[in-house]
């Protein structure tokens, strides 16, 4: 008896590790009358135990007779909690789901929408194809699950590098656009222009450190000018509150100094670690995971500039 009670023990453990604790409530924003921002509840970049997983933020746009999802989560169950979200809203399907990028927290929640048509760059779409295994593992182990039901789902329509594709879905005008990499190479940026809204994935993040590791900071400032010049009065990020103007151009004002301090230093003549006595690291502080990316984003864009300058 007492064997079978301590069998139970370890098998509750097990199953209690295995699955996810309740998600946060998605904060649901009003844009306008077919236009939502749901954004998850804590500006936090990258899955873990203590979130499930769910740190991104989606835009839902309700067409005539259907939903326009962008970005769907990192598993299956942030997907289904997204589409619960909805369901609240609207008793229209998911039709179409677009990608902003390839990073595992911002589409694998895609299974959850098994008859939607998945839409990204044909960077993104290659990369989901040839990695998507990693990106779930990646995300088992940054959240502790099992994820077993969550497989990533490789987007049948894409966009190419460098370009702009007008396309009009359920009576909703849309310009899908992809840049030069930026915060990655996969980067795709959505453009409703009737309800001046641009959802941007993470080239725009707020109260958030940009990851810098898989993009090219010098091309990321001239998205940012070209995403300036757009008469967009909400800009959606991928991680943290809604955005206006006035916050992109402060956004585009501390990564810019980010590089020029980082170039100026390796101009001098310096060396790596003299970049943070040159920073104005008072405004980098104040942003969450300053300590674990900072290191990092000097190292990734000391390389850069010296690739510049060979």
């Amino acid at each position: 008896m007492k064997r079978y009670l301590v069998l139970l023990t370890t098998l509750a453990i097990w199953i209690g590790g295995a699955q996810a604790d309740p998600l946060a409530a998605v904060q649901v924003h009003k844009i306008n009358d077919h236009a939502y921002a749901l954004l998850a509840p804590a500006p936090v970049e990258v899955p873990n135990k203590e979130n499930g997983g769910y740190v991104h933020n989606s835009l839902v746009l309700i067409g005539d007779k259907g939903v326009i999802l962008v970005d769907t989560g990192s598993h299956r169950q942030v997907g289904e909690h997204i589409k619960e979200a909805i369901a609240q809203l609207t008793p229209k399907p998911v039709t179409h789901i677009l990608i902003t990028h390839q990073h595992g927290d911002h589409h694998l929640g895609s299974v959850a929408f098994p008859d939607a048509r998945v839409i990204s760059s044909s960077d993104c779409a290659k990369q989901i194809e040839n990695n998507g295994r990693g990106m779930v593992a990646f995300t088992r182990r940054m959240t502790g699950l099992s994820l077993t039901d969550t497989q990533a789902v490789v987007p049948m329509e894409t966009v190419v590098s460098n370009s702009r594709q007008e396309m009009q879905i359920h009576g909703i005008r849309l310009e899908l656009m992809v840049p030069q990499a930026s915060h990655s190479d996969g980067d795709l940026m959505v453009w409703v222009p009737e309800d001046r809204i641009l959802a941007t994935g993470d080239i725009l993040v707020n109260t958030v450190t940009p990851n810098f590791s898989d993009g090219n900071l010098k091309q990321w400032i001239t998205v940012l000018d070209d995403i300036l010049k757009l008469p967009a009065q909400t800009f959606m990020p991928g991680h943290g509150p809604l955005m206006q103007h006035k916050d992109v151009v402060d956004f585009r004002a501390l990564v810019a100094d980010f590089y020029h301090v980082v170039e100026g230093v390796y101009k001098s003549g310096g060396v790596e670690s003299d970049v943070r006595k040159k920073l104005d690291l008072s405004k980098w502080r104040k942003l969450s995971r300053y300590e674990q990316l900072m290191g990092s984003n000097i190292n990734r864009v000391w390389l850069q500039v010296e690739a510049d300058n060979f």
